[in-house]
């Protein structure tokens, strides 16, 4: 099912996906639009979660906030739990890579893949505004075969960003990536995925 999805090359990788089933496809197709309208809803993302952390929001590719749907080249301005970027005023910024859609009998499926992207409201600092650097990639997934739909989340290539002029931004990352790479980006992502395929 990882269509779409990046290839790993270097650093660590993350994988998380979950399922519902119903007992008639149609049920499941109608599940499916759901579940694919929260997964375009970032800004929403924070209520979606059923654990929430993170905060999310939508911005167009002027870097200003957009209630229409998601395109590629949009942006997204994201608030993590613990310190933020000092260069920023505390937020982290992924650029939205690309938004598939597949369908074929029995299936469908949209990916949404996002990379760390700089600040699109500082057209003067080109610096990847990320604890992981712009090689890395998060894929958000969902899936539907037949009477099942799954939601998943891939991360690739995380390798954390410490290519940044500011130390104190520096020491910032170091701490978020390395929480990240022992787990504790997990619960964040789980509680997400669980969010798309709730009831």
């Amino acid at each position: 099912m990882k269509h779409h999805i990046p290839p790993q090359v270097k650093g660590k990788k993350l994988d998380i996906d979950e399922f519902i089933e119903f007992e008639k496809s149609i049920e499941a197709k109608a599940f499916y639009l759901k579940a694919k309208d929260r997964l375009l809803n970032i800004s929403n993302w924070f209520a979606i979660a059923s654990l929430p952390a993170s905060s999310f929001e939508h911005l167009d590719r002027h870097g200003k906030p957009s209630n229409q749907m998601p395109q590629e080249g949009d942006f997204i301005k994201i608030d993590v739990p613990g310190p933020g970027l000092s260069s920023t005023g505390g937020y982290d910024y992924v650029r939205i890579e690309q938004i598939s859609e597949s369908n074929t009998t029995g299936s469908e499926t949209i990916t949404m893949t996002v990379r760390p992207s700089s600040n699109p409201n500082d057209s003067d600092d080109e610096e990847t505004k990320h604890f992981f650097k712009s090689l890395a990639t998060s894929s958000f997934q969902i899936n539907r075969v037949g009477n099942t739909v799954h939601a998943s989340y891939y991360g690739r290539n995380e390798v954390i960003n410490l290519e940044m002029d500011s130390l104190v931004d520096r020491i910032r990352n170091l701490f978020i990536a390395l929480s990240a790479k022992v787990g504790a980006s997990y619960p964040q992502w789980k509680a997400l995925v669980n969010g798309f395929l709730k009831r």
